[in-house]
């Protein structure tokens, strides 16, 4: 039973009807259905976030995908420099702090207090980045407020497992459609819908250095992708003394340990402040 009657409806009459695609499973096989005339209306373009720090096979999934769909798949980026370039630039000291959008970092300081950063990058360079496309194809100038009702039906891949993170659209000329809660789908449905008709799945979205990891995620990505978990240890490495004027140490692995270590350590116990990433891998 669909207890989300008003998040998860068509809208009639819109204008532009577009996917907002995570990269990940619920969203591949939204426009694998939507494909195959199993949702309508047919949207008219995915829109996917890349914040140039995604993982290898995401971007190989996201081509093979594009040959599946009888609409385009667009790839937005934020101008100026990718989510890690940023984060490194304040790391270096050749941009402050203040105002700059970090990825929620584990922070170790000298007295030994362990916490977590604010997660900022997700809104910054994946919903806010999607939105402002879909304004430039509705013709609506920056900084202007826009439509006073929705005129805009945006596709969102949560599916009934995943209500508590269901919500309206902070842009009122957008309306979040739900349709794998319309058809009370959860991700093992997914999975299964699209093992059945033999499609390929995508793994799970996130940057090849994200946080959000636990211990065996990190295990399993130094086997399945090796290249993209080198580099995840270097850029670990590379914010190890943190920003100029922070007193401790700055870690992407939750267990406060240098990330190449992590591999050779035992799971690691869930944290009070940790949590998952509310725009990745769906």
């Amino acid at each position: 039973m669909n207890h989300w009657p008003q998040l998860s409806r068509p809208l009639d009459d819109a204008k532009l009807r577009v996917i907002s695609h995570g990269g990940g499973v619920q969203t591949s096989v939204l426009c694998l259905m939507a494909a195959r005339g199993e949702i309508g209306p047919l949207p008219d373009f995915a829109l996917f976030a890349d914040t140039g720090s995604e993982l290898r096979r995401t971007y190989a999934y996201l081509t093979w995908l594009q040959t599946q769909l009888p609409f385009p798949i667009v790839i937005l980026r934020r101008p100026g420099p990718s989510l890690g370039e940023l984060a490194l630039s304040v790391v270096h000291g050749e941009r402050p702090r203040s105002g700059s959008t970090l990825p929620p970092f584990y922070a170790l300081d000298e007295a030994g207090s362990k916490s977590m950063m604010p997660k900022q990058c997700s809104k910054d360079f994946k919903t806010r980045v999607v939105a402002k496309e879909v304004a430039r194809l509705l013709g609506i100038k920056p900084k202007t407020r826009g439509p006073a009702e929705p005129v805009v039906e945006m596709w969102i891949g949560m599916s009934r497992d995943e209500l508590t993170r269901v919500a309206t659209n902070e842009k009122k000329w957008i309306h979040n459609r739900h349709p794998l809660v319309e058809l009370n789908m959860t991700r093992r449905d997914c999975v299964r819908w699209a093992e059945e008709r033999q499609y390929r799945l995508p793994a799970k979205s996130s940057c090849k250095w994200c946080p959000f990891r636990d211990n065996a995620a990190w295990q399993s990505m130094s086997v399945d992708d090796p290249i993209d978990f080198e580099e995840a240890c270097q850029f670990d490495e590379s914010i190890r003394g943190g920003w100029p004027g922070l007193n401790g140490e700055l870690y992407i692995h939750r267990g406060f340990r240098p990330l190449r270590e992590s591999v050779l350590a035992e799971p690691d116990p869930q944290l009070p402040f940790d949590r998952d990433c509310d725009h990745c891998g769906s």
